[in-house]
């Protein structure tokens, strides 16, 4: 068996932008890669992010853990948070590659798992009209943001993200710097498979 390290590449395509995000994690920071979930997580600024996406779900999540797996915030002193989620496109992966658009509304969780804020509503409109994103997406952003919300509300999500890879003492690796890259044909406006077709609506 090949010890050899790979690296995952994720694309995180932000409309108002002229190129592509990189995300890239070394294959020890890759904890679950399929063509449903892509679990992720490596060390920024002395926290541990971890990084889930969905298939089918048009949310991302970053949650940020200490060393031994318990939730730390981050943040300035009048905006911390411990989870910050993505409304975003379901998660499409080729190989080591996964690809997503930013559809610009967060969602920011204190540790205690109940407090939230949702920020950049008036963004998602902004962009929404001057044709960003298709009345498709945005209409399947808004129901992923209600989906979102009633796992939050419920107090499911962290439970959620723990079953499908368990907190606990990692050794994640350092995180690699972030790129920049020309807009992949798949994330671009009209051509991309959410401008027209949502097989995954909320």
């Amino acid at each position: 068996m090949s010890h050899d390290v790979w690296v995952l590449a994720d694309y995180d395509f932000h409309p108002d932008e002229p190129t592509v995000r990189v995300f890239r994690t070394p294959s020890t920071g890759v904890l679950r890669l399929d063509d449903d979930v892509a679990v992720t997580e490596a060390i920024w600024d002395g926290v541990v992010l971890r990084h889930y996406a969905f298939a089918d779900r048009w949310f991302k999540v970053n949650i940020t853990t200490d060393l031994d797996g318990d939730l730390v915030e981050t943040g300035d002193a009048d905006n911390r948070f411990a989870v910050n989620c993505d409304i975003a496109t379901p998660m499409e992966r080729e190989d080591e590659m996964t690809f997503a658009v930013d559809l610009f509304i967060d969602v920011l969780i204190r540790a205690d798992r109940v407090a939230y804020v949702v920020g950049d509503e008036d963004e998602f409109e902004e962009m929404f009209a001057t044709q960003m994103f298709s009345p498709r997406e945005a209409r399947c952003a808004r129901g992923g943001l209600v989906d979102l919300l009633e796992l939050v509300e419920r107090g499911r999500l962290v439970p959620w993200l723990n079953e499908l890879v368990p907190f606990g003492p990692t050794e994640a690796p350092e995180a690699l710097p972030m790129r920049r890259a020309p807009i992949p044909r798949r994330l671009q406006p009209v051509v991309r498979r959410t401008w027209s077709q949502a097989p995954t609506e909320p």
